[in-house]
């Protein structure tokens, strides 16, 4: 196989209608609906109840649909996207949600449940303009570990999706440490997929560091970097990997260059509370069993691959998200390189190693 550029972390703009009437009937009222957006501020009605975002988006409703300052359709249009990816030079995509982060917001599971599974069969049906370059994650109901596992199970296996995202948030009372989700993290291991922790600024949602955000941009910049800082530390700490031998982690869009540090000061803390660690020494692991994706032009990048994540940080476009690098980003990113063999692990071979075969069998005959 030659050398492929993977966009590890793009994104589709799902259609929440063709979702929603997916859900049997006596469920629907119960489905996401938008009310509206007045200045920025967009509001749902969802689970019987109104959510209106605290701040308002720099976009409005358009919020996810806007890479480089141009509307762009290949969210929705799997042609299009096509088009975006020859264009880029990109091979291959793995594609995660947009509005369907929204659904972490329920407190119940049954609702998520029925909305993921609506999602995952959308997003099949968009890969299917050509499985070998468009390719699903499947959306999990993380209000409930059981259901999470059987969806991802359903979604591997029917819609041959490569990997799970649940969000690193405390969801429905849990966080990402939390025993119950030992049910997942099997599944991920006996289907041989990753799970990616993703995050999304949402009010309304537990995050870390919102309690201080007064506005939109200190929200955007803080829960991103902090959320998938706190997920590294406590899955370390409950020594996730070690309790499950083969289960990968994906760290996404959450940058990386303060990986190297924050790594550093996890390892160095088994010397003063080994018992902490039910894994036991984490040291020398992490950084070979979890991924991590970076923002373009972080000045981190170069550091981070040094300092030991060279063969697990991977290249993500984050198209077409209003805030996507578009047009140019593989470009961008081979000039930023400079290196042959760095270029060949962070622009798709460390996306190979993550996902591992069942993304290797969809994209052998490329």
């Amino acid at each position: 196989m030659r050398d492929l550029v993977i966009d590890a972390d793009g994104h589709v703009v799902e259609d929440l209608n063709w979702i929603i009437d997916k859900v049997p009937a006596q469920w629907r009222e119960l489905a996401p609906r938008m009310l509206g957006e007045v200045g920025g501020h967009v509001t749902y009605q969802l689970e019987g109840r109104i959510w209106r975002s605290r701040f308002a988006f720099p976009r409005g409703a358009d919020n996810h649909n806007s890479a480089g300052g141009v509307r762009q359709s290949g969210g929705q249009d799997p042609q299009v996207r096509l088009e975006v990816l020859d264009s880029e030079g990109i091979d291959v995509a793995v594609l995660f949600a947009s509005s369907g982060l929204l659904f972490a917001l329920y407190e119940t599971a049954e609702m998520p449940y029925l909305l993921c599974q609506g999602y995952n069969d959308w997003l099949a049906r968009y890969c299917s303009a050509d499985p070998r370059r468009l390719v699903g994650v499947a959306l999990l109901p993380q209000q409930s570990p059981e259901l999470a596992a059987i969806e991802l199970e359903r979604a591997v296996t029917e819609h041959r999706f490569v990997g799970g995202m649940i969000r690193p948030n405390r969801i429905g009372g849990r966080t990402v440490d939390d025993p119950a989700f030992g049910v997942l993290w099997e599944k991920a291991v006996e289907l041989d997929v990753p799970i990616v922790f993703h995050e999304a600024t949402i009010s309304g949602i537990d995050t870390v560091g919102s309690d201080r955000a007064n506005s939109y941009a200190a929200s955007h910049v803080s829960s991103h970097v902090l959320e998938g800082m706190m997920a590294m530390l406590v899955t370390t700490l409950a020594g996730l990997a070690d309790r499950h031998p083969g289960l990968r982690l994906g760290f996404f869009e959450c940058a990386c260059g303060w990986a190297p540090t924050w790594l550093d000061r996890i390892e160095g803390h088994y010397e003063f509370a080994p018992g902490d660690y039910k894994g036991g020494n984490p040291r020398g692991k992490t950084n070979k069993r979890t991924w991590l994706t970076f923002e373009l032009e972080e000045p981190g990048l170069i550091s981070t691959l040094e300092q030991g994540w060279e063969d697990n940080v991977c290249f993500a476009s984050d198209y077409p998200h209003f805030d996507a690098f578009y047009p140019g980003a593989v470009k961008f990113v081979r000039d930023r390189l400079r290196n042959p063999e760095l270029e060949v692990k962070v622009l798709g071979a460390n996306a190979l190693a993550f996902y591992g075969p069942r993304l290797g069998s969809l994209v052998e005959s490329l």
